[in-house]
C-alpha cells in the first residue's frame, strides 16, 4: 500500500508588531539643537516603518519633522523633556518607547559656593552624573 501525504501551509496573514526604539537619553543646553534618533526601530518582517514622535513632558518645544526617524528641535528652557515614539509597519502600531532630554543652563565659571560650576571640571561633572543616571534608569525598564 502506497500512502501519499501532502501538506499545505496557509499564509495566515499575521503581521507582528514593529518595535519602536526612541534611542538613548540625551543631555543638552539651552539654545542647543537636539536631534532625536528612532533609527534603531525595527519590524520583524522587514517592512518599511513610519514614525510618529510626540512630546509628552517638559517645557514645550517646536519639534521639526515629527514623522521622521530623526526629528529635531531647539531647546528653549532648562528642565527634563520627554518624548514618545510610535512606529507603524503599514498594519500595526508599535508600543510607544520614550526618551528623556535633560536640559541645563550653560554655566561659564561660577562663584565660590554656587555648586557644580565651581569644581575643576566646571558643569561637566553634573552632566556626566546625569547621563549615568539616565542610562541606569533606561536599563531598568
Amino acid at each position: 500500500m502506497l500512502l501519499c501525504l501532502s501538506l499545505a501551509f496557509a499564509d495566515t496573514g499575521a503581521d507582528d508588531e514593529p518595535t519602536a526604539d526612541a534611542g538613548l537619553g540625551l543631555i543638552a543646553y539651552v539654545d542647543d539643537v537636539v536631534v532625536l534618533n528612532g533609527g534603531a526601530s525595527r519590524d520583524p518582517e522587514g517592512e518599511a516603518l513610519t514614525f510618529s514622535w510626540e512630546q509628552t513632558g517638559g517645557p514645550a518645544v517646536d519639534l521639526k519633522a515629527p514623522s521622521s526617524a530623526e526629528p529635531e528641535f531647539i531647546v528653549v528652557a532648562p528642565g527634563t523633556l520627554r518624548f514618545a515614539l510610535v512606529v507603524n509597519d503599514g498594519v500595526n502600531d508599535s508600543a510607544p518607547d520614550s526618551v528623556e532630554v535633560v536640559v541645563a543652563e550653560r554655566a561659564f565659571g561660577g562663584a565660590a559656593g554656587t555648586g557644580c560650576a565651581t569644581g575643576p571640571m566646571g558643569g561637566a561633572a553634573a552632566v556626566l552624573l546625569a547621563a549615568g543616571a539616565m542610562e541606569a534608569a533606561r536599563r531598568r525598564r
